[in-house]
């Protein structure tokens, strides 16, 4: 429900993503969908936390221990809520209730090859469909292609 409200773009449950922010199985997966929405980089704008005490993220050391999956949230801020709430509280006005937004703007072809260019890697996943979605026929850009190779796609496609 959080990746698709982060998904939909829509404004007004914001509120919603921010009173999540406090549960430590949650918090960065929210944090990302508020910044799917919003733009807002958490890390950058320092509206982040330090992890939990204690808290382990992936395979540890321990031989006996079968679970070797990956933490998918690995690399993701903590959010901290009182510094997201005056953000947004600050930055609200931004956004019109009913419009659906990417990254904080209404997704566009310009806006999206932007993301493809700078954003994250689920943040340029995102853009790619997108893409596809503005103009139906858009072959799927391959974010998983090499670096040198992913650089060069966007210049194509302006």
């Amino acid at each position: 429900m959080i990746r698709a409200v982060g998904f939909a773009g829509d404004t007004a449950r914001i509120p919603w993503l921010i009173g999540l922010m406090p549960d430590e199985k949650l918090a960065r997966l929210v944090g990302e969908s508020f910044s799917f929405i919003t733009g807002a980089d958490l890390a950058w704008l320092d509206l982040e936390r330090k992890p939990p005490e204690n808290f382990e993220s992936g395979p540890n050391d321990n031989p006996e221990d079968e679970d070797v999956s990956m933490d998918e949230d690995d690399g993701l801020p903590w959010p901290d809520q009182a510094k997201v709430h005056v953000w947004w509280t600050v930055n609200a006005h931004r956004f019109q209730p009913g419009v659906r937004y990417f990254m904080g703007a209404p997704p566009s072809w310009e806006h999206c090859l932007q993301v493809l260019k700078d954003g994250y890697q689920r943040q340029r996943i995102a853009a790619a469909h997108y893409l596809c979605l503005l103009r139906p026929g858009t072959p799927l850009f391959n974010c998983a292609a090499p670096a040198w190779r992913q650089k060069r796609l966007p210049e194509r496609m302006n």
